[in-house]
């Protein structure tokens, strides 16, 4: 059995790790404004970039773990059933005559629900680019996570995905100190 809590805590560790050395730089050039000024965009940029990966990289060891436990679609919740059928139904919604939905709801269902769970790239949760709380909050209800510190650190988050949005954007953008 697969110890997924050292797995998410050794993801956890580099990334804290990259971080901590980026602030260790900030910290070492509080002499040099200009140099000081970058450190501090450059992590708050790496920060961002650390929240949506390691997100991301939960929800796809949950729904890599489903799939290589080789599950039927029919024994799955309902939430990972409707995932792992999703591409079938952007299929089906192209063409939705009688003639078509008899042929999906006959044959082709009950065929797709006793194979094996595949979870689609096209269907996994997503940041959508940016990980605000409700796409963060929408995307983990996908997959049956719901949060109870979101609720808590959802202004963190914002301003979080803001102030990175204004970076990447080239926006003017001051951070004054290592502790904000």
């Amino acid at each position: 059995m697969t110890d997924w809590a050292n797995i998410l805590e050794e993801d956890l560790r580099w990334r804290e790790a990259e971080l901590a050395s980026l602030k260790r730089l900030a910290i070492n050039s509080s002499d040099n404004p200009g140099t000081y000024s970058a450190t501090l965009r450059a992590s708050w940029a790496l920060l961002y970039a650390h929240f949506e990966g390691f997100t991301k990289y939960c929800w796809e060891i949950l729904l890599d773990q489903v799939q290589e436990k080789k599950v039927p679609v029919e024994s799955l919740e309902d939430k990972y059933l409707l995932l792992a059928l999703e591409k079938d139904f952007r299929v089906l919604r192209k063409n939705l005559s009688r003639e078509a939905l008899w042929q999906f709801f006959s044959i082709e269902l009950p065929n797709l629900l006793k194979k094996d769970a595949i979870f689609d790239d096209d269907c996994r949760p997503d940041a959508d680019s940016n990980l605000w709380p409700n796409v963060f909050e929408r995307e983990c209800a996908r997959v049956g996570i719901t949060s109870d510190e979101l609720n808590s650190q959802r202004p963190r988050i914002m301003t979080l995905v803001a102030r990175r949005n204004d970076i990447a954007h080239g926006k003017v953008m001051t951070i004054k100190s290592v502790e904000e």
